[in-house]
């Protein structure tokens, strides 16, 4: 599984707006959508700091989306809101119980 880690700054009177376009843009874009997860982390020691993890099936999915218009309305709201301060294609290995 691979997948996209942003790493994102925002101005603190800024985070309610951003959680709301979370909300709406972590939502699946249709019944074939090859986005497994999307998850936000947000770092509580340090104010408008925020990792956006996203899970995609296989790498051909997530360069679709990568040339999608959800994708750059994405990086719209992070531009609008804050910066992106990193971003960064991941490979997530599988875990197992122990």
């Amino acid at each position: 599984m691979v997948g996209l880690e942003l790493r994102i700054l925002l101005e603190k009177e800024k985070r309610k707006e951003f959680l709301q376009a979370f909300d709406l843009l972590s939502k699946p874009q249709d019944k074939n959508d090859a986005c497994v997860q999307k998850t936000l982390y947000e770092n509580v020691g340090e104010d408008g700091r925020f990792i956006w993890v996203e899970r995609w099936k296989d790498l051909k999915a997530l360069k679709n989306y990568l040339i999608s218009d959800h994708y750059r309305s994405l990086l719209g709201v992070i531009e609008v809101l804050g910066e992106l301060e990193d971003m960064q294609l991941v490979e997530f290995k599988a875990s197992f119980d122990h």
